[in-house]
């Protein structure tokens, strides 16, 4: 099956491209949909100008498009886009990593279908804490880009999501009641390794931002390097 995956270079979606991957699909490109602000309602927006490196490092083709909409209009340029990926790659179906958002998913199930696209969503319906160790254990190096709960202070920027986080994780689910996967956005992440990368990224230079309750980290330079 020829497929795209939306891809956003967090863990989500970088773990879906491995599911596909595990699956025998042909992933014909990565998309990424870039929106204006992190208010958005469908899209990610920490660190995604990167993805392009992580393709890179993947060696699959991108397509890269800029959201202008916001709220419900943006399934409406989620569609324009997907269409003309369907014309130009000739792709079957759409993979995304939506994990338990039923507005996120029925949106993007909606505007498959109604292009004749088939919709794998590999993540859907898994137990959290559960699927949070097989990231972790799935070979992804994950780092946190942006935290916004109680629990969650800057320390947390820049930290990789390891066996150690995703208890600490475990243990702020029973005491603050977050989810654990960050599906509420509790947390952001950028993935800078794993299995189907070929090269890995080393971020250089960063800025952590911090408004008090939540924040984020600014990578500003990074690039690729040989893998050992």
């Amino acid at each position: 099956m020829r497929v795209a995956v939306l891809f956003s270079g967090g863990k989500d979606s970088c773990y879906t491209v491995m599911k596909a991957r595990e699956e025998n699909m042909d992933i014909e490109l990565l998309m990424t949909l870039i929106p204006p602000t992190n208010e958005s309602w469908l899209f990610h927006h920490p660190c995604i100008q990167w993805t392009k490196l992580q393709a890179e490092a993947m060696e699959l083709p991108i397509a890269t498009y800029r959201i202008e909409a916001q709220g419900e209009e943006e399934k409406d340029e989620l569609r324009k886009h997907l269409k003309d990926v369907k014309r130009l790659f000739n792709i079957e179906a759409i993979a995304a990593g939506a994990l338990a958002s039923d507005y996120q998913k029925r949106r993007i199930e909606e505007t498959a279908e109604g292009l004749g696209l088939k919709c794998f969503t590999p993540l859907w319906g898994r137990n959290h804490l559960s699927l949070l160790y097989d990231q972790v254990d799935s070979g992804l190096n994950i780092v946190f880009v942006a935290v916004a709960a109680l629990g969650l202070d800057q320390s947390w920027l820049g930290r990789r999501l390891d066996r150690e986080a995703a208890e600490e994780l475990g243990r702020l689910v029973s005491k603050y009641g977050l989810n654990p996967l960050g599906e509420g956005g509790e947390y952001e992440t950028f993935v800078t390794d794993g299995p189907l990368f070929k090269k890995r990224i080393i971020i250089g230079e960063s800025t952590r931002v911090w408004n008090g309750e939540s924040g984020c980290l600014e990578i500003n330079t990074a690039e690729l390097v040989e893998k050992p």
